[in-house]
């Protein structure tokens, strides 16, 4: 959109003043409680004292008191709003257990869209049945119908489910969280932000019975033409190449593999994956343009492109994200169309009210702030910037500004360079009464083409450099990773990711000419999709250009709220700015400084995190981490030295190795241990133990030594040509990590703690089975001690108790999560522990923890603690005493 030259005045936008009151009555409303019947009583008379006081300040602050109890009580509304039947309050009120199967009876409202491995569905519930009791039910439940086989893909096709078919199914919904550990977003609150009630798996086509179908026959040719879309992609393409074109055109980010991802991500630039505000802006800028070669007329152009951008809407599935976007793109459309004066500021105040009116609680989440926050950058500060270089370059004598711009010397030389023209001021002058000469001095001259390109280029630096900076904190606080490669990195690859766009949509039409036709077109899309992503893989390899960050825990948001106000000061002081004042330069100069000079020192402080891990205390800890089926064991000795023994891994057991790729699915290293890590305020992992190559253990720790500076890294004897054992390998040989082995007899001390290997022998022992190479330690701490088993079993057992004298400990890691295959009558009771932490899911694909285990641990007189039950399970002890407890019991 172009940019409005005159400057605007913070009473031209009072929509943008009440959107932040609107807003800030939703964020204290969720901390505060107050009824909804006072809560209107005193937005009425605050509105009725304002409209009684108006034309008077004190109005302006009346009615802004007036939208902060609006904004408190349309969150309560939408609170309220849930009624009993609604699937999510039928779980939450523990009437049905998470995970329990159910029969669920409803109508398909999206999909089938096609991933990996199967299909995802949203039906809209009517009823459900558990136990044989029906009762009516509502609201959105996402499955996955599973289909691995040729055979299960023709059933459902037999089927026919699309949108508007009713149907019967049998599934097991889940709704609890997956995973209890600080730092970890819980599943409940990942559903309601996208407005699911639950979630699950179909099994089989034979658990779908269809009984009917309703409404319009235009969703499901909708449906048609996105799917078929999606398999042309991937007849034509390279999987990453039509994975990123069906993530980034259709909204489905199935097909995106890993490696792909994880480039988008350390170059800052994932959001291209996902349909949101760039993409619309690219599509609708793309309408305005064809449009633009038939009329000028903006009212006609505006009613075309927002017309076309809202059929493109709906055509993607209609998200709230998307919608969200198309709703700002057409009001800030609207606003260019009226052109008035800060009418871009007050329509981004408008967007904000009609968005929160229409979901007051989106503003927690982190789709709203990002585009919210990013929008706002962009109009508040990057293009009143840019407007007031422009006019800085390009001014001429006038009556609206007779002398230059009151600005540094160096800054009224750069913009000359960028924005002089001297064949405009020659003609200008020609036309003039009087004359003049103009003494001007660019630091160099350009060509106009090249003039053109590089304003082009330093302004687009200078909008991305603007929002990154806006959006620091929440890219910590949500994503732990800073990446100042993005600035350069959106820039490249938002030119790339259109023009591979472009020829993979030509690609695809010309294939159903011919396919020598398309082979040029798809060549073309390989190759801007190699540029697309090599650049930024290769900028992202450098350390300093993207890293990742923990929080500071307990004190993040005053940091956030120092960081945020003067974010605002800043923004204000450049929407106000006015380069040719002669009266306000002073108090603008320091308006602009100031808060500049805050946020670089706080965003310092989030950047390079001082004082985020805890202090030493002199007390040795050890927390047990939930990660379903796995284990995960971090170690905090009482010198502030860590050590995590394992990083826990895989999230599913369906046979992912037959996947022609690795798709881009949540990791257990990624999602909840490193989480877990950022969240205590650690950067760094001294030393990192792999107890043998098993998945559940060792995936994890991959991402670990991603994500973190380690020390050095230890194992015992595990299988070299393990493919999870390999990876995390190259990833410490990468980061130059020092790798020692772990065998029996080894003894060292860190922090006064002893830690002594019991397991595995170096040599003379055959370990064909890898469970029994599993790393065995004692940490011995005064009188306190703890023994980590990992998973071995009866074998290894009998060579520890052949070769110990001694287990009695405090606390035992249960070996091999509680299978029957481990914990021999004899090791339990050499052992005797006061606990027994056993590692597992609530819900064990093994069957773990088997029951017989756990009252033989109990018969030893051990209170048994697993973390599917509690969540984190932490000890701490100075050496004499033994503290105990759990991020369940912690947070009831």
């Amino acid at each position: 959109m172009p940019i409005n030259s005159s400057r605007p005045q913070l009473s031209s936008v009072p929509l943008l003043l009440l959107s932040a009151s609107f807003a800030a009555g939703i964020a204290v409303s969720s901390v505060f409680q107050a009824g909804i019947f006072v809560l209107l009583a005193a937005c009425l008379l605050a509105a009725i004292a304002s409209f009684a006081m108006k034309g008077s300040r004190s109005a302006t602050v009346l009615i802004s008191i007036a939208f902060i109890f609006g904004g408190a009580i349309a969150y309560k509304a939408q609170l309220a709003s849930i009624n009993p039947d609604r699937t999510r309050s039928i779980y939450d009120s523990g009437e049905i257990v998470s995970g329990e199967p159910v029969e669920l009876t409803g109508t398909i409202i999206a999909g089938p869209e096609a991933s990996v491995g199967g299909s995802f569905f949203q039906i809209e519930a009517e009823a459900i049945s558990c136990h044989d009791a029906s009762r009516p039910a509502s609201g959105i439940i996402r499955l996955f119908a599973a289909a691995d086989t040729p055979e299960m893909r023709a059933d459902y096709a037999l089927l026919q489910l699309g949108p508007g078919s009713r149907v019967r199914i049998s599934a097991a919904l889940e709704r609890d969280d997956g995973f209890r550990d600080p730092g970890v977003m819980s599943r409940k609150t990942i559903l309601d932000q996208r407005g699911i009630d639950a979630a699950g798996t179909i099994k089989s086509p034979l658990l779908v019975e269809v009984l009917g179908s309703r409404g319009s026959s235009i969703p499901r040719l909708d449906l048609g033409v996105r799917e078929g879309m999606s398999k042309k992609f991937r007849e034509l393409f390279s999987p990453q190449v039509a994975g990123v074109m069906i993530a980034s055109l259709l909204g489905n980010k199935s097909f995106v593999d890993k490696e792909t991802a994880n480039v988008f991500r350390e170059g800052g630039t994932f959001h291209i994956l996902v349909i949101s505000g760039l993409h619309i802006t690219f599509i609708g800028g793309l309408a305005a343009m064809f449009i633009g070669l038939f009329t000028r007329r903006k009212w006609v152009q505006f009613a075309a492109v927002c017309g076309f951008l809202w059929i493109y809407t709906f055509a993607v599935g209609a998200e709230v994200p998307v919608v969200r976007a198309s709703l700002m793109f057409t009001i800030l459309w609207f606003a260019y169309v009226i052109h008035r004066t800060g009418s871009l500021a007050n329509a981004l105040g408008a967007c904000g009210l009609i968005l929160l009116a229409w979901r007051p609680a989106d503003l927690f989440t982190a789709s709203f702030q990002l585009t919210f926050v990013s929008v706002s950058a962009i109009v508040l500060a990057g293009f009143p910037l840019i407007r007031a270089f422009r006019t800085i370059g390009e001014w001429t004598p006038g009556t609206a500004a007779p002398f230059p711009a009151n600005v540094p010397k160096w800054l009224r030389r750069a913009c000359e360079t960028l924005y002089w023209n001297p064949k405009r001021w020659q003609i200008d002058a020609a036309r003039n009464v009087w004359s003049a000469n103009l003494l001007k001095s660019p630091f160099f001259a350009l060509g106009r083409t090249r003039q053109r390109c590089a304003a082009y280029l330093v302004e687009g630096i200078l909008v991305s450099l603007i929002v990154q900076m806006a959006m620091l904190p929440l890219v910590v606080h949500y994503f732990h990773r800073v990446t100042p490669v993005s600035v350069l990195a959106n820039l490249w690859a938002g030119v790339f990711i259109a023009l591979e766009s472009f020829a993979a949509v030509g690609g695809m039409l010309a294939s159903f000419v011919s396919t020598p036709l398309a082979l040029p077109f798809i060549q073309l899309a390989e190759l801007f999709h190699w540029l697309l992503v090599s650049v930024p893989a290769i900028a992202a390899d450098i350390g300093w250009l993207s890293f990742r960050v923990p929080v500071y825990a307990g004190y993040e948001g005053v940091l956030y709220l120092v960081y945020f106000v003067c974010i605002g000061m800043f923004c204000i002081a450049a929407f106000l700015w006015d380069p040719f004042s002669l009266t306000r330069r002073a108090r603008h100069g320091r308006l602009l400084f100031t808060p500049g000079v805050v946020v670089i020192l706080v965003a310092s402080i989030l950047t390079f995190h001082p004082l985020s891990e805890p202090a030493p205390d002199g007390r040795l800890r050890v927390e047990f981490l939930d990660v379903g089926q796995g284990d995960s064991i971090l170690i905090t000795f009482p010198n502030g030295e860590t050590m995590l023994v394992d990083g826990g891994g895989r999230t599913s057991y369906r046979g992912e190795d037959d996947e022609p790729f690795e798709p881009d699915r949540p990791s257990i290293g990624e999602t909840v241990v490193s989480e877990f890590l950022w969240e205590k305020g650690y950067s760094q992992i001294d030393h990192l133990v792999g107890t043998h190559a098993d998945a559940d253990h060792i995936q994890g720790l991959a991402d670990i030594a991603t994500n973190f500076q380690i020390g050095n890294a230890w194992f015992g004897r595990p299988q070299r040509d393990d493919p999870d054992q390999i990876r995390l390998e190259a990833v410490l040989r990468q980061h130059s990590v020092p790798v020692g082995q772990l065998t029996h007899g080894r003894r060292f001390e860190i922090g006064g703690v002893v830690i002594e290997v019991l397991y595995p022998p170096a040599e003379g022992v055959d370990l064909r089975n890898e469970n029994d190479r599993s790393v065995v330690l004692r940490l011995t701490y005064g009188t306190r001690s703890f023994l980590l088993t990992g998973d071995i079993e009866r074998l290894a057992e009998t060579e520890i108790l052949r070769s110990e004298d001694g287990l009695t400990s405090d606390v035992v890691k249960v070996p091999h999560h509680g299978s029957r295959t481990s914990s021999t009558s004899a090791f339990v009771g050499a052992a005797h522990p006061r606990f027994a932490v056993i590692p597992v899911g609530r819900r064990s694909p093994f069957g773990h923890p088997h029951s017989e285990v756990v009252e033989r641990w109990r018969a030893a007189g051990a209170s048994v603690l697993t973390t599917g039950e509690n969540g984190t399970i932490s000890f701490s002890t100075d050496g004499r005493d033994l503290v105990v407890s759990s991020f369940v019991r912690n947070n009831e």
